[in-house]
């Protein structure tokens, strides 16, 4: 996995929280993932295919899933219904989508979103591939973007 990816994520999720939700999110240091550490209620995922390959999920914990779905959506969530899942998706989505603008000499495609709700779930990534974890903390609260990423080859 190349770090200009993984810078190209973390600037992705800076500019979607910062245009979409209008809150300033700040990266930690990233690491490997490991089931001993796992935070997430509610994820989005999204697959990669192209010269990039792979999958990427931004996963929340209950409370800041609420949050930042409130922020983005403008309503108030006590529980995460179908539109804090759909608010989750969409935000998955645009980070994908603005990863294209940091990575240019890439051609990759990105799947649909999907969702995996239930209190710390698991998220099982393409095989072969380690998974990057990037913490993110927040006026909402703290979640993580995970990548497994690749190289793949032209489409």
């Amino acid at each position: 996995m190349k770090a200009e990816w993984i810078n190209a994520f973390i600037l992705a999720t800076r500019d979607t929280f910062s245009k979409m939700l209008n809150i300033h999110v700040e990266a930690s240091k990233p690491y490997l993932y490991t089931e001993t550490v796992n935070m997430k209620d509610i994820s989005g995922m999204i697959g990669l295919s192209g010269t990039i390959r792979g999958a990427v999920v931004i996963g929340f914990p209950e409370a800041s899933a609420l949050k930042a779905a409130g922020k983005f959506i403008g309503e108030d969530f006590k529980e995460l219904g179908p539109d804090v899942s759909d608010a989750v998706g969409e935000l998955v989505n645009i980070i994908a989508g603005y990863v294209k603008k940091f990575i240019q000499n890439e051609r990759f495609g990105i799947s649909l979103p999907s969702i995996a709700r239930g209190p710390k779930h698991m998220v099982y990534m393409p095989s072969g591939i380690p998974t990057i974890v990037i913490p993110f903390s927040s006026e909402v609260g703290n979640f993580v973007l995970e990548a497994a990423l690749a190289e793949g080859h032209n489409e």
